[in-house]
């Protein structure tokens, strides 16, 4: 298990209540009672930036309500965290987009948006996000943000009515020009708890044929897939089969992650409803290492039925919400939970056996400029891309800090050949680079979240 930090890496904010939309599978807590009129002010956006910088926080995730219906205020969150070094994305359902919005932000900095399409049925897809023309819209949206040069997601929620259109919405990806396909199963929104429609959420099997056809995604159409919420690493199996959907995690108990309401809540996920604490109120140091949410990050909501798997630290027992909202405790058991001591392969860490073998061989590396780093007590952070943060030893962290900031490269034997697998999780996590073995991959666009030596150990 990572041990806790003094401050999360990745922080989730809303910048406003407000929404075009009320989509069916919304997760927000207060949904229900409408789509909500709070939005930050800039003189509270500057005070929030400013404690967010101050405690070293890496990446932050505008979203919302929908954050183009207030554009101003998005744009000028893209400026200024870009001028506090911090990186952002969006979540957005795109529907606002127009060429020059997108444009504007793209000039400001933004270089992602993740974005929602629920079906690609025209007529599924108004049904659940409860909007006429809502397709060709989030169409329109996609190709103004693309054409900005801003990178696009696709976040394809998993429900009854869509679980046989993954194939057709990889398609959509391919042909928008989008870079990833999310495959992302339904969390039920707190609102929901204790009466789901048994019409919304898919069964196990119907879920494990909709991820097969993702692999189908990204083998004919060569589009990145992945999920934003966790599948239990037992209910997947063949981990090496399905590497695409290993190393999310929960982000809630990853211990890096903080979810900020508009009001400046905190919640330890995006679907929670219960809060920790308010960081317009107090340091967000104070309200991140308060006794509830440490719970969340040092296994104190994992079910009792995974003790003993070799993953427990890596699938944290998989989605609390989901237990909760099936079974009423976060302790609970994750509905797609299978067992333990399951698996018909273990993840590779290696992927290209000539990459390793040169670098046993002392084929030079680099420590790029885009590494980021943050001094903890007895480790530090290696902030690799975007919201892509591991725990590395601080002898690592200083010899990558002297090679990232001189530029000069360095070999196995100059980083410590007793440490050669730690040196090859590094270079294929994407935190170090073979100027003379380019890669194939798509590394430098998909955000690894897995931790190389975690995995490596799980697989023992």
């Amino acid at each position: 298990m990572n041990r806790p930090i003094s401050a999360p890496t990745v922080v989730n904010l809303e910048l406003t209540e407000i929404c075009n939309l009320t989509c069916r599978h919304c997760y927000n807590f207060w949904r229900e009672d409408g789509p909500g009129a709070l939005s930050f002010d800039r003189e509270t956006f500057d005070r929030l930036i400013d404690e967010l910088s101050s405690a070293g926080v890496f990446h932050v995730v505008l979203t919302g309500g929908e954050p183009f219906s207030k554009f101003e205020l998005l744009e000028y969150a893209v400026e200024r965290l870009a001028k506090a070094g911090m990186t952002m994305s969006c979540n957005s359902n795109l529907t606002l987009a127009k060429p020059d919005n997108c444009k504007r932000l793209a000039d400001k900095g933004l270089d992602h948006i993740l974005t929602s399409l629920p079906s690609p049925d025209p007529e599924t897809n108004d049904y659940l996000m409860r909007g006429k023309g809502t397709f060709e819209r989030i169409m329109r949206g996609i190709e103004a943000a693309v054409g900005a040069g801003i990178r696009v997601s696709l976040n394809m929620v998993l429900t009854k009515q869509t679980i046989d259109q993954v194939y057709i919405t990889g398609r959509i990806a391919k042909e928008k020009g989008c870079q990833k396909l999310f495959v992302t199963r339904a969390v039920p929104p707190t609102y929901q708890h204790g009466r789901m429609p048994d019409d919304l959420y898919p069964t196990p099997a119907e879920t494990r044929r909709a991820l097969e056809d993702a692999l189908r995604v990204k083998a004919d159409f060569g589009v990145m897939i992945g999920t934003l919420v966790s599948y239990p690493l037992c209910f997947l199996g063949d981990l090496e089969k399905f590497r695409d959907f290993v190393g999310r995690g929960c982000p809630g108990q990853s211990g890096a992650f903080m979810s900020v309401y508009v009001n400046g809540d905190t919640h330890a996920c995006v679907h929670e409803a219960k809060g920790y604490g308010n960081i317009l109120e107090r340091p967000i140091t104070e309200v991140f290492q308060s006794r509830e949410l440490r719970k969340w990050h040092t296994g104190g909501h994992h079910y009792s039925g995974c003790e003993g798997c070799p993953y427990l630290d890596i699938c944290d027992t998989g989605c609390r919400m989901n237990a909760w909202a099936h079974n009423g405790s976060l302790d609970g058991r994750d509905p797609l939970f299978v067992g333990p001591h399951v698996f018909k392969r273990h993840f590779e860490v290696v992927t290209d056996t000539e990459a390793e073998r040169k670098i046993r061989n002392d084929e030079p590396l680099v420590a790029p400029a885009r590494l980021r780093f943050r001094a903890e007590d007895g480790f530090h952070l290696l902030n690799i891309r975007w919201g892509n943060t591991i725990q590395v030893a601080d002898d690592v962290a200083e010899f990558l800090i002297a090679r990232r900031d001189s530029g000069a490269a360095f070999t196995l034997s100059e980083f410590g050949r007793e440490r050669a697998d730690e040196l090859i999780g590094l270079y294929f996590k994407d935190a170090v680079e073979m100027p003379g073995h380019p890669v194939s991959d798509q590394r430098d666009k998909a955000g690894l979240g897995w931790d190389p030596q975690a995995l490596r150990k799980a697989a023992r």
